[in-house]
């Protein structure tokens, strides 16, 4: 994102009263809420709601945060009712917010509610309030302790705090329950209460500002109460479910006032020590910082804001946006280059900094996490048939534990897709297939059966193509094992699982593997759905062998960056070569080693070699279980996750700055893959390719191939390299016919060439074109979507060139009013920094927008 903090006194922002932004009504709704949740909105705030046009009495807002305002309704919400909520000051009143759809969520949930969490865990003994999240809105939530209710809350909202009465005594079994419609969700996953830390921490504070009339108190231990002083004088005691407590004050405050507090747990324990705060003058004020705003946008998102702050957004200087954090929407959408500005206000206190964004033409936001669908309890048990197959299995149970039974209500829904993972190579003394537990985990709670086979039998020495096949027939064995189990009236999986919606992960040899099984099996009933390499080898291509082609199934492969086992990252190769059906995508993984994905394989691949040091294990899996989920889910479910493998939205959790896709849809324009045998003069279309101003360009091979531009292709394709030149040479694509781009998006894979000995100091880039039949041309620069990323620096010669998607989308083009943008007759490239270096393309599509 391109942003910075200027000084607002410098800047010429047009302020207007009367004009507020609507807030937010809490997504989703459904029948039988008996309250919503309203949030975004300026402190203070009357909030009104208005269910089918009838407009229920205001409400005050108070504060937004932490959780909004929660509004009873005088009866329950029915499904395809239409809720919307405005807010309203003395000086204004806002529009009606976007309107939601009231839904039925036996359609959304057929096997019930999701599963409440305990948020935060552990709980201890004498803890006097919980938090719950996880919660469909509206609903009822209510804890247990060893069976007896403790507290409940009616009308909740996405997450609560319930109050807990009497406070835990020592091991006590605690459970959260919820209900909507009278239908009951599987109960939270059962915390025993622990003994409380000893000392407890001493409370922090979030920075304080004068004007404020909130304040934030940190390190707060999960169900303690907290005591607040203002200047000495006592302002009362609250229960806190753990982590930060936002505490309400008034008058606002001021440079003279202090602050201390206190928490304790038992009564017969001592409390902590005071943890002391002063007040920063209002000439301290910081301006807000947001997320990333990309043409086409109609809301800011803010990353840190003061929690009572009135947030003003300017666009080119107009004022368009006044509410709260986290988003405040705007009365217009905004276009590539539009600069924004962001402030904050207190109480008597104008912010003196504001956020300066220019829009660029993409910048995806970060959505929710993938595998954080928390649906079912996990069962698990090891399987041993006694003939060598054996191996671990995780699945959706009427509770936690090991060999609970099936998920009944799932199972009355009908059969369940199933995932079969393989590990690699690596000591058989040690239980590789235990490694992928966490994944499992995350793939069993959304309700999809997950198998880990124990591939140990061929550890050791063995290598080859032929060690890869034994590996594919004992995954194919594993799965007719399953099909026995499906058939067995004795079974816990008797009648629950759907082979035909099956999904397979294989790491390492495992992901050569799981690559080869579809080419073999034979198993009747059997449908390969998804397929996940995993730093996969490709021990064909050592062979001489023609490279496996993966077809008929959606295909994904990280590649981690850092990997000190398979070097050569051969997932390329089966990217390259699959045929996206319906799509492909990969995964370039900077500061990824090959081991740390498997829990059992404890030794750092990389430090064999001389790289940066790569990320924590917990951020490998990470990457592993969130974009797997995502596939999954996409393929095996039917769930909308896939634009977060296609880059349209960046999932909570990983550290998605290292992470550079690739992607590729089935329904797509190919205006040229230098592929067709035809030279760099003819396209895909068929139509001429012209090179100007001094463009040297060839198509090479980009791989470890005769023929290659350098030895740092690792992939399996063929595509463009332009040589480094003077700035301002071109290339252009003729397209079949003048093709209307309104509501599409130019992808193309790109990157900067490497010699493979180092990586040059600086960034570059390109821009891209479109022309329409008049000869008019607009330009949007790769920095604009996102920038091309840097090669990574591994030890020399192992520094590859390794192509990534991006992603133009036309509306970026059609700002420039003169450009017809239903008429486009040609794609450019303008290679235009001054330090000109090489560049690999590949892949031009036209492809249809798969952002709403």
């Amino acid at each position: 994102m391109d942003s910075k903090v200027v000084n607002r006194n410098e800047l010429e922002l047009e302020d207007d009263p009367s004009f507020l932004s609507p807030p937010i009504v809490e997504e989703p709704l459904y029948q039988c809420a008996t309250a919503v949740t309203v949030y975004s909105y300026v402190p203070d705030a009357e909030i009104e709601i208005e269910v089918d046009g009838s407009v229920l009495p205001g409400v005050p807002g108070s504060f937004p945060l932490p959780n909004g305002v929660s509004i009873p309704l005088p009866d329950s919400l029915i499904a395809d009712q239409i809720v919307r909520a405005r807010q309203i000051t003395a000086a204004a009143t806002s529009d009606w917010s976007i309107p939601v759809t009231v839904r039925n969520h036996t359609k959304d949930y057929p096997a019930g509610p999701p599963r409440p969490e305990i948020n935060p865990a552990p709980v201890y003994r004498c803890g006097s309030r919980t938090g719950v999240n996880n919660l469909l809105i509206g609903g009822n939530v209510w804890i247990t302790a060893d069976s007896g209710e403790t507290g409940r809350v009616n009308g909740c909202e996405k997450i609560t705090g319930v109050d807990v009465n009497p406070d835990y005594g020592p091991n006590q079994h605690v459970r959260a329950w919820f209900e909507l419609c009278n239908d009951p969700s599987p109960p939270s996953k059962e915390f025993i209460t622990q003994i409380p830390p000893k000392p407890l921490p001493t409370p922090g504070y979030d920075q304080v500002y004068e004007g404020s009339r909130q304040i934030t108190i940190t390190n707060i231990v999960n169900g303690a109460r907290v005591t607040l002083s203002r200047n000495g004088i006592n302002q009362g005691t609250s229960r806190c479910w753990g982590g930060r407590l936002l505490w309400n004050l008034d008058p606002p405050l001021s440079t003279a006032d202090s602050f201390d507090s206190i928490q304790a747990m038992c009564p017969e324990d001592p409390g902590s020590q005071p943890g002391k705060t002063g007040v920063l003058p209002c000439s301290s004020l910081p301006a807000p910082q947001a997320g990333p705003v990309q043409a086409g946008d109609n809301r800011v998102t803010l990353t840190r804001f003061l929690s009572d702050a009135i947030i003003k957004v300017y666009l080119n200087g107009v004022m368009v946006g006044a509410g709260s954090g986290p988003v405040v929407m705007l009365s217009k959408r905004v276009e590539r280059g539009d600069i924004l500005h962001v402030v904050q206000d207190l109480q008597g206190c104008k912010g003196q900094y504001a956020l300066e964004i220019k829009v660029a033409c993409v910048d995806p936001p970060v959505g929710a996490n993938p595998a954080g669908l928390n649906l079912f309890p996990v069962g698990w048990a090891e399987y041993d048939d006694g003939r060598g197959i054996k191996g671990s299995v995780y699945y959706p149970a009427e509770d936690d534990g090991e060999g609970k039974h099936f998920n009944t209500r799932l199972a009355n829904q009908g059969t369940v897709p199933i995932v079969f993972m393989a590990h690699g190579n690596h000591s058989p003394a040690d239980p590789s297939f235990l490694g992928y537990d966490y994944f499992q985990q995350d793939l069993a709670k959304m309700g999809i059966i997950a198998v880990s086979v124990d591939c140990n039998a061929l550890n050791g020495w063995a290598s080859g193509v032929g060690n890869i096949e034994d590996r594919a027939d004992l995954i194919i064995s594993n799965i007719a094992y399953f099909q026995e189990m499906d058939a067995d009236p004795g079974s816990m999986f008797f009648k629950h699982i759907d082979f035909s919606s099956l999904g397979l992960m294989g790491h390492s040899r495992g992901g050569d593997a799981v690559v080869t099984v579809p080419t073999v099996i034979s198993l009747a009933g059997v449908v390969i759905k998804a397929v996940l390499a995993l730093a996969p080898t490709n021990f064909r291509f050592w062979a001489g062998m023609s490279t496996i082609q993966p077809e008929n199934y959606a295909f994904m492969t990280i590649l981690p960056a850092g990997d000190g086992d398979v070097t050569d990252n051969n997932g390329a190769q089966f990217y390259d070569s699959a045929v996206p059906e319906p799509f492909k995508s990969q995964l370039y993984v900077h500061y990824a080693n090959h081991n740390f994905f498997n829990r059992q394989w404890l030794g750092d691949d990389s430090l064999q070699y001389s790289q940066p040091p790569v990320m924590t294990r917990f951020d490998h899996e990470q990457i592993l279980t969130v974009y797997g989920c995502a596939l999954f889910r996409a393929t095996l479910l039917g769930h909308s996750t896939t634009d977060y493998l296609a880059g349209y939205r960046l999932p909570a959790g990983p550290q998605v700055q290292n992470v550079h896709m690739s992607f590729e849809l089935n329904e797509a324009i190919t205006a040229d893959n230098f592929e067709d045998g035809n030279t760099i003069n003819v396209n895909s279309l068929g139509h001429p390719n012209t090179q100007l101003a001094g463009m040297n360009a060839d198509e090479y091979p980009f791989g470890q191939a005769s023929g290659a531009f350098n030895s740092s292709f690792y992939g399996e394709t063929a595509g463009m390299v332009v040589r480094a030149g003077p700035s301002g040479q071109m290339f252009r694509w003729s397209l079949e016919e003048p093709q209307d781009l309104s509501g599409m998006e130019i992808w193309i894979r790109a990157a900067e060439v490497t010699d493979g000995t180092g990586v040059p100091a600086g960034a570059t880039g390109f821009k891209l074109g479109l022309e329409d039949r008049r000869g008019f041309r607009v330009w949007v620069d790769s920095d604009e979507v996102g920038g091309l990323p840097r090669p990574y620096a591994r030890n020399p010669n192992m520094i590859k060139t390794m192509l990534n998607t991006m992603r133009f989308n036309g509306m970026c083009f059609a700002i420039d009013r003169e450009l017809d943008i239903t008429n486009i007759q040609a794609v450019l490239i303008n290679c235009d920094r001054r330090d000109e270096r090489a560049f690999a393309y590949d892949d031009l599509q036209i492809v249809k927008t798969m952002r709403g």
